[in-house]
C-alpha cells in the first residue's frame, strides 16, 4: 500500500469502472494555482454506482485521481489513489488533503480513507551557479597586497560586467569551459590573459537544494528570523550603554557574523573573509537598526520606548499573514482594480477621524464646543492620520490572523468558526486601536492645562490655535458669565471668535478637581475687551 502512494500516475485518465456507463472523462487537468504540497490519499470506495458518483464529485472538484488493480468478480470494494495539492504548511497537510477528499464526496458516497502520504516533488530543484568575469588584478609582491587584491576581486570591485550560469554548483574550470565555447555576444569579450572568472555568493543549500534544508530556514523561516530580532534587541541594549561597555560587547557581533556568515555564502567556494563579511552584513544591519531606534527615541523622546522595535518585530509576521490570506484569492487576482478603490474611503474616514480627534481634545476634555474654534480642512485631515493609520493596522492584524489560519488549514475546517473568532477580535483591535489614537488628543488637553497654569501660551493642536489674554467687561454689572464670575486678575485662554459668543478656559478655576471642561467659560462677544497676556505672567494689570 505503501508503494501504491508513492508511485506516479502512469495515466492522466483513469479506466471507467465496471458497471458504470463507460463515458466518464476520467481524471480532471490539475488546477493552474500554484501549490506548495501534493498529498495522495488511498480511497476505498464500494463497486457500482457509488464508484462511478466518487469519480464524478472528484472530477468536479479538480483532484487527480486513479484506479488501483484491476476489479475481480465478487469484490465489494475497489481502491483508488487520489493526489490532493495543497498550498500552505506541512503541518496539517495530510488531514486537509482527506478532509478535501472526503468533502469532495460530498456525503453521497460511503469512502473509507485507507492512507495518505506527502509526496516529493515531481521535478526537484535544479541549482544554477553563477560565475562573473572580472579583471585579473595584481597590486604587486607582499602578501598584504596580494590578499588585498583577492578581496578586491571577491567583493566584485574588478567585475566587467559578464557573466556565465552553469547547471548545478559548477566548477572553476566549467566555467572557463563555457566561456570559451559562447558565442560573442557583442559586449565584454573573455579573454584568458586580461580576464578570470569567480563564483557568485551564494549559500551551500541554495547550490545543492537535494541536502537537508538548514535549520534557520525551517518552519517558515522562524528561527533566522530570530537570529536577526535578537541582534536588533542587542544593538537596542548597546545603544543604552556607556561607551566603555559598546566597545567591550561590540566584539561579540564579529563573532556572531563568523557563524552566520555560512547561511549565505558556501565555505567550500568562498574565502573565510567573504564569508564573514556576508554575517557580518545581516548581523551587523539588524544590529544598527536597533541601535539608531533606540537613539532616535533618545532624542525625540516622545516615541514611544520600545514601540519602534515592537512594531518592527510584529510586522514581520503580519505582513507574512497578509500575504498567506491575500494569496491566490480574488483580491490578488483583480489587485489592479480594487487597490484604486480600497483607497476612496480615505477621502471620507480620515476627515471623520480628524474631527474626533479634534473634538475630544476640545469638547470631551476641554469643555468648548468644536465650533468655537476655526479648523482648515488640512489640518482636519492631518489630525485623523494616526487613529486611521492604527486602524488599517488593526485591520491587517486581523487579516493577518486569517492568512495564518489559511495556511495551516483551520479555516478550511471549521471556516465558520475561524471568521467568527477572528471577526470579533479584529473588531476589538480596531476599537483599542481608536482608543489609542485618541490617547494623544487626551495628552495635547493636559500640556495646554500645563502651559496655561504656567503662564504660557498653548501649544496648537492641528489647528486648533488658543492664546493667553486678559479680560475685562465693558459693562460689569450687565455681563453674562455661564458659569461666573468673569476671571479678570489672571490670563485665561481664549480660542478663535466664532459668532456672538466667545469661550475661555480658566486655567484656576476648580483646580480640586480633574476634570478640565469644568473649567470652561461661555460669555457674549459684544460685553468684553481682551488683551494679550505677558509671557510667562501670572496676573493680570488692573485696567
Amino acid at each position: 500500500m505503501a508503494s501504491a502512494l508513492i508511485a506516479p500516475f502512469r495515466s492522466r485518465r483513469a479506466p471507467a469502472p465496471p458497471g458504470g456507463d463507460g463515458n466518464s472523462s476520467g481524471e480532471m487537468p490539475p488546477q493552474a494555482e500554484d501549490f506548495t504540497h501534493r498529498a495522495a490519499v488511498l480511497v476505498h470506495l464500494p463497486v457500482g454506482r457509488e464508484e462511478t458518483t466518487a469519480r464524478e464529485q472528484w472530477e468536479r472538484c479538480g483532484l487527480l485521481f486513479s484506479r488501483l488493480g484491476d476489479a475481480h468478480p465478487g469484490d465489494t470494494m475497489v481502491l483508488y489513489r487520489v493526489e490532493v495539492r495543497l498550498q500552505g504548511s506541512r503541518w496539517g497537510a495530510l488531514s486537509e488533503a482527506e478532509r478535501r477528499v472526503t468533502a469532495a464526496l460530498a456525503g453521497r458516497v460511503t469512502a473509507q480513507i485507507g492512507d495518505s502520504t506527502l509526496l516529493e516533488p515531481e521535478d526537484p530543484p535544479t541549482a544554477v551557479s553563477t560565475w562573473y568575469v572580472h579583471r585579473k588584478v595584481d597590486w604587486g609582491p607582499g602578501w598584504w597586497r596580494s590578499r588585498a587584491a583577492q578581496l578586491w576581486v571577491q567583493v566584485g570591485a574588478a567585475d566587467v560586467h559578464r557573466r556565465v550560469r552553469l547547471d548545478g554548483p559548477g566548477t572553476y574550470e566549467e566555467a572557463v569551459a563555457a566561456l570559451r565555447r559562447r558565442p560573442d555576444l557583442g559586449g565584454v569579450t573573455f579573454d584568458e590573459e586580461l580576464h578570470d572568472v569567480r563564483p557568485g555568493i551564494a549559500s551551500a543549500h541554495a547550490l545543492r537544494p537535494q541536502d537537508p534544508a538548514p535549520w534557520h530556514t525551517r518552519a517558515l523561516g522562524l528561527p533566522g528570523m530570530a537570529v536577526g530580532a535578537t541582534a536588533m534587541l542587542f544593538g537596542w541594549v548597546l545603544a543604552g550603554l556607556d561607551l566603555r561597555s559598546q566597545v567591550a560587547l561590540a566584539p561579540l557581533l564579529l563573532a556572531a557574523a563568523w557563524w552566520v556568515g555560512p547561511w549565505f555564502a558556501d565555505r567550500e567556494r568562498h574565502s573565510r573573509m567573504i564569508t564573514w563579511l556576508c554575517g557580518l552584513a545581516m548581523v551587523g544591519s539588524t544590529a544598527f537598526s536597533g541601535f539608531m531606534i533606540r537613539m532616535i527615541s533618545t532624542t525625540l523622546g516622545d516615541v514611544g520606548g520600545w514601540w519602534p522595535a515592537g512594531i518592527v518585530l510584529c510586522g514581520l509576521p503580519v505582513l507574512r499573514g497578509c500575504m498567506y490570506a491575500l494569496r491566490q484569492s480574488w483580491f490578488s487576482r483583480n489587485a489592479a482594480a480594487v487597490l484604486p478603490i480600497a483607497v476612496l474611503p480615505l477621502a471620507w474616514v480620515l476627515p471623520w477621524m480628524g474631527r474626533l480627534a479634534q473634538g475630544v481634545y476640545l469638547t470631551a476634555c476641554l469643555g468648548i464646543p468644536l465650533s468655537a474654534a476655526n479648523v482648515d480642512p488640512l489640518s482636519m485631515y492631518l489630525a485623523g492620520v494616526k487613529p486611521a493609520a492604527l486602524c488599517i493596522a488593526a485591520a491587517s492584524c486581523g487579516l493577518a490572523l486569517l492568512g495564518w489560519a489559511r495556511h495551516f488549514y483551520w479555516i478550511t475546517g471549521s471556516r465558520a468558526y475561524c471568521l467568527a473568532i477572528s471577526g470579533t477580535l479584529t473588531a476589538l483591535m480596531m476599537a483599542a486601536a481608536v482608543l489609542l489614537g485618541l490617547t494623544s488628543t487626551t495628552e495635547a488637553a493636559h500640556r495646554t492645562a500645563a502651559q496655561a497654569a504656567a503662564g504660557h501660551h498653548p501649544s496648537s493642536f492641528f489647528g486648533i490655535s488658543a492664546r493667553l489674554v486678559c479680560v475685562s467687561p465693558l459693562d460689569a454689572a450687565n455681563t453674562a458669565v455661564q458659569p461666573g464670575p468673569l476671571p479678570t486678575g489672571h490670563p485665561v485662554v481664549a480660542f478663535d471668535v466664532t459668532g456672538d459668543e466667545t469661550w475661555l478656559w480658566d486655567p484656576q478655576r476648580a483646580k480640586g478637581s480633574a476634570d478640565l471642561a469644568e473649567r470652561a467659560l461661555r460669555m457674549r462677544t459684544d460685553q468684553i475687551a481682551t488683551r494679550p497676556a505677558g509671557h510667562g505672567a501670572r496676573a493680570c494689570p488692573p485696567n
